[in-house]
């Protein structure tokens, strides 16, 4: 079998495989909630304090601060998928069927990454038509919102790879997600209100603060550019797909 055709193959499994088991159906049903919820909240507030909004925002401005709750369920979503049948045992009959390990990195990477990037951006631009129908004169221009969906979709699908290659390389969930929390929100927090200039440092290169910059403005340093955000965001994505290469192509599925 061609290395295309057998790509295609596992990745019309993986798909199945996500869709299959109930967890990923509660996160969709869970995230689908809190996006469309803070949207609302969002909304009513703008409606109910008209002084409040910046003049020109639209509501795509307002829709895009449901992007950080998107990002946390997309990344928790990211790593339990990955880390499924490492969890079950499952990933033993999984290279029986796809033997070929880099193929099977290739396809889960791929197909878990899209999935759970455009879950998340539907969920943001629903997010904005919920806004936009509390605060209709803000409006829906469509320019605004290709520009929005391509930055979030930057941001969302930084944050699934990070979530796959910590998935993979630690093979548990609750590690993985230990790892995505400590780097997407406690270290750059927690970092950036020591009063040390090398703590500053460290919080400005780690993943949260890329994203918080993304989609905020803000970040624990003024010197912080959209540029050094993208890549801090994908630097830490690629490492950990590397790491998970490693160890899967390396060393026994099974431990």
């Amino acid at each position: 079998m061609s290395p295309a055709l057998a790509l295609a193959r596992t990745g019309r499994a993986e798909w199945s495989r996500i869709w299959s088991v109930r967890s990923s159906w509660i996160f969709a049903v869970v995230l689908a909630v809190v996006v469309l919820g803070f949207g609302a909240v969002i909304g009513s507030d703008a409606a109910a304090d008209p002084s409040d909004i910046t003049p020109g925002s639209t509501a795509w401005d307002g829709a895009r601060f449901t992007g950080m709750f998107a990002l946390f369920g997309i990344l928790a979503m990211a790593v339990v998928v990955s880390t499924a049948d490492h969890a079950t045992g499952g990933i033993v009959p999984t290279l029986q069927w796809t033997p070929r390990r880099g193929i099977l990195l290739a396809a889960r990477t791929v197909v878990v990454v899209a999935t759970t990037t455009l879950l998340g951006v539907g969920l943001v631009l629903a997010g904005a038509t919920v806004v936009w129908s509390f605060v209709p004169h803000l409006g829906l221009p469509l320019v605004d919102g290709l520009e929005m969906a391509g930055d979030l979709g930057f941001i969302l699908g930084s944050g699934a790879l990070l979530g796959v290659g910590l998935g993979l390389a630690t093979r548990s969930t609750a590690a993985a997600l230990v790892l995505a929390i400590a780097l997407m929100l406690v270290g750059p927090l927690l970092l950036a209100q020591l009063p040390y200039e090398w703590t500053l440092d460290v919080a400005t290169h780690l993943p949260g603060s890329g994203a918080l910059f993304l989609i905020f403005g803000e970040g624990p340093r003024d010197d912080m550019t959209t540029t050094s955000a993208r890549l801090t965001l994908a630097a830490w994505g690629l490492a950990a797909l590397v790491a998970s290469g490693w160890r899967l192509l390396a060393t026994d599925a099974d431990r």
